[in-house]
């Protein structure tokens, strides 16, 4: 019997499985990050699949300047998932990518987060970007990827507000 739902389990999985340009489905995922304290200052250490990331803050945020910071961090997420986007859907549009280039900045006021200033948001009240793609392919044709990557892009999509709950351990 249990060979028979680990079977059905693997059928349902390579069934389900993500493929841009074949349309096929993927299941619902749990994606997993886990961080631990280092032990001094506020550095701490992120897990993600295995893979680890200091984080920190600069020295004057009470931190030794070891990695980036979170809010660094979301930016960066922000411009790899765009980038990472646009080279992934690039053929579908019949765009040649030479090079692509994406900057991401953020307007936070510390005061927030440190609660000096009750009125001023802890998290950004802004955040832009910029996209550079160097390609031979017509604009048209770069302005339809762009419109289309920016409608998926789950980072963006998250950063337009998503419940964040804590869980009971």
């Amino acid at each position: 019997m249990f060979d028979c739902i680990i079977v059905t389990k693997m059928l349902m999985l390579n069934l389900l499985k993500f493929k841009i340009s074949g349309g096929t489905y993927m299941a619902k995922t749990v994606f997993k990050a886990s961080t631990r304290w280092d032990g001094k200052g506020v550095q701490c250490t992120g897990d993600i699949r295995g893979k680890k990331v200091i984080i920190d803050e600069p020295e004057e945020l009470g931190g030794s300047d070891n990695g980036p910071n979170p809010v660094e961090y979301i930016l960066a997420a922000l411009g790899g998932c765009l980038n990472i986007l646009i080279t992934s859907f690039a053929g579908k549009y019949q765009v040649e990518i030479n090079n692509v280039g994406i900057d991401v900045e953020g307007d936070l006021d510390p005061d927030g987060f440190m609660g000096k200033n009750p009125a001023v948001r802890p998290g950004f009240q802004q955040i832009r970007y910029g996209i550079k793609i160097d390609s031979p392919s017509p604009q048209a044709n770069i302005q339809l990827l762009l419109e289309h990557i920016e409608s998926i892009c789950p980072v963006k999509d998250t950063l337009s507000g998503v419940p964040v709950t804590r869980i009971q351990e």
